[in-house]
């Protein structure tokens, strides 16, 4: 593993770690929304899994890629733990964007208990 790889593997990991850290310091352990980068993020228990499982499935994953020798037993059992992970991850995501879409609204037709603006007839 070069110098490069390291410093990735370590930041992927740190990076992540510490984002779902701070999802659930802010949410004072879930209970709240809390607002990062001036966004709401709404289910921060769900985001803090996810984060933490990109950042052992990433970051210490491909710090563990050259542990064992190639196709052997233990490299075996860390590429299954490591895609676990990974997808762990993936649903986690898909759960929270399905859970929270945004709705659709058709142009031209007004929302649910909303007025028409003044001046255009509908």
């Amino acid at each position: 593993m070069g110098p490069v790889d390291l410093v990735l593997a370590v930041v992927a990991a740190a990076a992540n770690l510490a984002m779902a850290a701070v999802l659930l310091a802010r949410s004072r352990g879930g209970t709240a929304v809390p607002r990062i980068f001036g966004r709401p993020q709404p289910l921060p228990r769900l985001r803090a899994v996810m984060h933490t499982c990109l950042g052992l499935g990433m970051g210490v994953g491909w710090l563990a890629k050259d542990i064992f020798p190639p196709h052997s037993t233990g490299d075996t059992v860390l590429f299954h733990v490591v895609r676990i992970l990974l997808v762990a991850a993936c649903v986690t995501a898909l759960l929270g964007a399905f859970r929270h879409a945004r709705p659709s609204h058709h142009l031209g037709k007004p929302r649910i208990g909303m007025r028409p603006r003044a001046g255009r007839p509908h």
